[in-house]
């Protein structure tokens, strides 16, 4: 579990830096591009981890009632 957060969080920091400063290295619209879509793939996938942290449990609970 430990391991995904740290990829998520690599691909958040890695779509940032190709967003802000990718013109260098490649052309600016597709570092944009690129960026953009690591940036918000990682933001999505942390905030699933998220809500399984927070509703994992409860939502256990009421498959068993």
């Amino acid at each position: 579990m430990k391991t995904k957060r740290t990829f998520y969080l690599v691909l958040i920091i890695v779509g940032a830096v190709i967003a802000g400063m990718g013109d260098s290295i490649i052309e600016e619209e597709y570092a944009l591009s690129i960026g953009i879509v690591l940036l918000m793939f990682g933001l999505y996938k942390t905030t699933q981890l998220w809500s399984l942290d927070r509703y994992g449990d409860e939502e256990k609970d009421k498959g068993d009632k």
